[in-house]
């Protein structure tokens, strides 16, 4: 081979190996692209409000989710307030003791909730609402967050004092995560209301008859029936989970026909009808299955 021959072969063999290197840090670059954007994006999330399923709200991202403000006028009970501009405003996520009306007594822990609320927005009266899907309910009051001029947010304080329940009344449900930790919290640390016999898991054979009002149940799905409104899954021979037909988009992660001979927990109201009790759930996050 001449000499000009291998200059030409060696200049050809230079050129690919330089296509090549080109390409090794094209895709290397397009590589490091990808991860800084994903970088990004990550960072962006941990810094936007909570969804359903993420953690509780630091206080600068709480008062980042204020949709707008008012002025505290009169607290109601452990969970309503009204505003100086007429509102009448109820907390969402959360379900505190009834305070007593004429002349009835209140219940357990109604009292301490309602000073909780009371002490919380004394030196506050200006508050931050936050909505969430359905911004009223069928007694025409806001349903809302509620968020301190400090960023604290009042239902994760009660909640993290054993002073409320975690409730979902669906489609609201934006921080039920948040809500359901700080409620087991304050449970395994037996706060307040979680002292209190009514409010501790119980197998349904053990139920009372008597038993009336928010309860959480353990039992095994023994029988699958449906009304012509509602889906029953029998625990006892006196004692079904109630789910109405109308509420079973909020059960879309769940199959309810395959429960059958599966340990469940339940949270829900408690209803008697002819003899026969029933435990009615509004969605999902209130059945666990547990084997």
């Amino acid at each position: 081979m001449s000499l000009s021959c291998k200059a030409s072969v060696v200049k050809q063999e230079i050129i690919e190996q330089l296509k090549a290197f080109q390409l090794i840090k094209k895709r290397h670059f397009s590589s490091l692209k990808c991860l800084f954007f994903t970088l990004l994006l990550l960072l962006f999330v941990s810094q936007s409000p909570a969804k359903a399923g993420e953690p509780c709200l630091s206080p600068k991202q709480q008062l980042a989710s204020v949709h707008d403000w008012g002025v505290v006028a009169k607290v109601i009970d452990g969970d309503t307030i009204h505003l100086q501009d007429g509102r009448k405003v109820r907390l969402i996520g959360i379900n505190t003791p009834e305070l007593g009306r004429r002349g009835e007594a209140s219940q357990p822990y109604g009292k301490q909730a309602y000073k909780a609320l009371v002490k919380l927005l004394r030196h506050q009266k200006k508050i931050g609402l936050s909505y969430d899907k359905d911004k009223t309910d069928r007694y025409k009051r806001v349903l809302a967050y509620i968020t301190l001029v400090d960023g604290q947010s009042v239902e994760q304080s009660l909640l993290s004092q054993g002073l409320a329940h975690s409730i979902v009344v669906p489609p609201n449900d934006k921080y039920i995560q948040c809500y359901r930790h700080l409620e087991r919290k304050a449970r395994q640390s037996r706060l307040g209301l979680w002292q209190l016999s009514e409010n501790q898991w119980i197998p349904a054979s053990q139920l009372s008859a008597k038993a009336k009002g928010s309860r959480y149940v353990t039992g095994r799905v023994s029988a699958y029936s449906e009304s012509k409104k509602s889906i029953f899954l029998k625990l006892t021979p006196k004692l079904s989970i109630r789910i109405a037909k109308k509420d079973k988009k909020f059960f879309s992660t769940v199959d309810l026909k395959d429960l059958m001979d599966k340990s469940v927990r339940v949270r829900g109201w408690l209803n008697t009808y002819k003899r026969r009790q029933s435990i009615h759930l509004r969605t999902a996050y209130d059945l666990q299955v547990i084997d």
